[in-house]
């Protein structure tokens, strides 16, 4: 995805003079994951523009470019530093078409590397896609893949409202995946159907994209090979009250298939069976319908 993305910003930056891009290390070092190398040398220091730490005065200095006329690429080396500069974003790019009644329209791009598995340290493995993607005025992308990456990046740079654009860190050597010669762009804010199918929709985006799809294709498989399928049962099934229980108090009931949980494991699946019956969250826990919470610091995941 890196090559994909180098390509969508040397086509845009050759196609349209007013293209630049800017931030921390873009320039000579090519960017701290590489997506602007070369570009420096074949553009220059006035388009490809090395900027302090400094992450207000790089969106700051690109609001003003952009009313100017022209179309600045940001960089945020890491999203979990956009905090410095998110009142630049939220407070002045995204409110310049309504603030001057669309008389200046804001036409920036904020690309920041996200997300986390990749064994970084804090400030570096955050997914903060959901700020951005409610603030009116600014438009969220995250791409799947190479081709989405380099489709989408180029429909960005063109669009004249500004854009926030993520790419997660686990997709930039990820995969390989064919590109077209010529340049080509994706509507932005339209879903696609990777995979047809019935019974079932997984809805992602970014580098959960692939992980649907292998769960699409496993159960896809599983019901070829026609995979048993246990019954459910009920919550009075498998833990009996008033006297039964009481009758049953000690041992180990039977479930499905003939296997005898303990009654910690017992307790924990009728838990789960009454949560997902609707019973009051008072008397039981709901069942859990999130990932775990990521740790930080001493995390091996991140």
């Amino acid at each position: 995805m890196v090559k994909a993305l180098n390509l969508a910003l040397l086509e845009e930056m050759e196609r349209d003079p007013d293209v630049l891009a800017i931030g921390e290390d873009v320039g000579v070092d090519g960017g701290v994951f590489r997506v602007t190398e070369d570009l420096h040398r074949r553009f220059g220091s006035r388009r490809v523009i090395d900027t302090p730490l400094a992450e207000a005065a790089i969106i700051g200095s690109s609001v003003g470019m952009a009313i100017y006329g022209l179309k600045p690429v940001c960089e945020i080396q890491f999203s979990g530093f956009a905090f410095q500069c998110f009142h630049q974003i939220e407070n002045h790019a995204a409110r310049y078409r309504q603030r001057t009644q669309g008389r200046f329209h804001c036409q920036m791009v904020v690309r920041m590397p996200y997300g986390g598995g990749v064994r970084a340290l804090e400030h570096h493995s955050e997914s903060e896609e959901q700020f951005y993607a409610h603030i009116p005025g600014i438009k969220m992308i995250i791409p799947s893949g190479p081709r989405t990456a380099r489709a989408l990046l180029t429909a960005a740079i063109r669009d004249p409202d500004p854009v926030i654009f993520f790419e997660h860190k686990g997709l930039y050597h990820a995969a390989k995946e064919e590109v077209p010669d010529e340049s080509e762009t994706m509507p932005i804010g339209r879903a696609q159907i990777a995979q047809e199918g019935r019974g079932l929709t997984l809805i992602a985006y970014g580098a959960m994209l692939r992980v649907a799809l292998e769960a699409a294709e496993t159960l896809q498989l599983g019901g070829q090979d026609g995979t048993r399928r246990r019954r459910a049962r009920s919550a009075d099934e498998l833990w009996p009250r008033g006297r039964d229980r009481r009758q049953h108090h000690g041992r180990r009931l039977p479930l499905a298939g003939g296997a005898h949980p303990s009654r910690g494991r017992l307790r924990r699946a009728v838990r789960g069976l009454r949560a997902r019956e609707g019973l009051r969250a008072r008397r039981c826990p709901r069942a859990r319908r999130r990932a775990r919470d990521p740790g930080l610091l001493i995390s091996r995941t991140l």
